[in-house]
């Protein structure tokens, strides 16, 4: 889809476009979340992010994110990010704009991945999640019982599966571990180096470890089977196979009600019969780590 002109900006972005000097401004794309444009600031290319969405759910995600990228300002992650270059703190991001492509653009990748795309973007995961910033800037994301408890009310999780779930919850160490928190395949941004940038930061925080794998294992491996061998193999390698089997749960499930509210439709069908699948296998998971504590 081609850059839309600049006189379909919105008028945040036309008034911050002028005020800051910004040029050749258009728009890349508008959901009724966001409006994504590019520009130059001082004959830097640049991204211009403004949210659209008024909700308070998504202001406090937008807030969290633009605060995230004040903090990476001050303490530099391991992994490549586009650096801050202005923000009103509220509802506009100037950020650098990398030259970079997404692994993917659609959230579930219909094309065979190669090992040159997975490893970087893998590499990159795993060295974000071993990061330790000594200011501790980042909080829980996510309350596992709790979420647990609302998705066996719901029905998709058994009694069996609450009960493992449970089990393995209360033997996991909580201190957890950063994650992107969001690391889907527009989010990985392949760079002509052979490596991999991390951007949309609004769902960063700590989980229990391999929750930025368990999404990668259910987006990348239905396309791509050798991504979900590789990530397995990292998980056994890690010692992690218990919170991995938590996050893997929580994951498929999420995706589960996500679809399953979407209209009617061929992509729909296909992805609910995947998921389906990863479900089930994911199941067997769950209960064999909690047989295995159990024992």
């Amino acid at each position: 889809m081609p850059p839309t002109p600049p006189d379909s900006l919105a008028p945040d972005v036309a008034a911050a476009a002028a005020r800051l000097g910004l040029r050749d401004v258009t728009v890349l794309r508008r959901s009724g979340k966001t409006l994504l444009s590019a520009g130059n600031l001082a004959g830097r290319p640049v991204v211009v992010k403004l949210l659209l969405d008024s909700g308070e759910f998504w202001q406090a995600r937008w807030r969290h994110e633009i605060d995230v990228y004040r903090a990476f300002a001050q303490e530099p992650p391991p992994v490549r990010v586009p650096a801050l270059i202005h923000t009103d703190g509220m509802r506009l991001l100037v950020l650098e704009r990398l030259d970079a492509e997404p692994l993917d653009t659609e959230r579930y990748p219909g094309r065979l991945l190669t090992a040159a795309e997975i490893g970087p973007c893998l590499g990159t995961i795993r060295r974000l999640n071993a990061w330790r910033p000594p200011s501790g800037q980042f909080a829980p994301v996510w309350d596992y019982p709790d979420r647990v408890s609302r998705y066996h009310a719901a029905g998709y999780l058994t009694d069996a599966d609450r009960d493992a779930l449970q089990r393995l919850l209360a033997m996991c160490d909580q201190a957890g571990e950063i994650g992107h928190g969001d690391p889907l395949p527009s989010n990985l941004l392949l760079t002509g180096d052979g490596g991999c940038a991390l951007v949309d930061w609004e769902h960063a925080g700590t989980f229990l470890p391999g929750f930025d794998l368990a999404m990668l294992h259910t987006l990348l491996g239905a396309s791509t089977p050798a991504a979900r061998t590789r990530i397995d193999q990292i998980v056994a390698d890690a010692g992690t196979e218990e919170p991995f089997a938590v996050n893997l749960a929580m994951v498929l499930t999420r995706e589960l009600r996500i679809h399953r509210e979407l209209p009617d439709s061929p992509m729909r069908t296909r992805r609910l019969a995947l998921l389906g699948t990863a479900w089930a296998g994911a199941r067997d998971r769950l209960h064999a780590a909690a047989w295995k504590r159990r024992a």
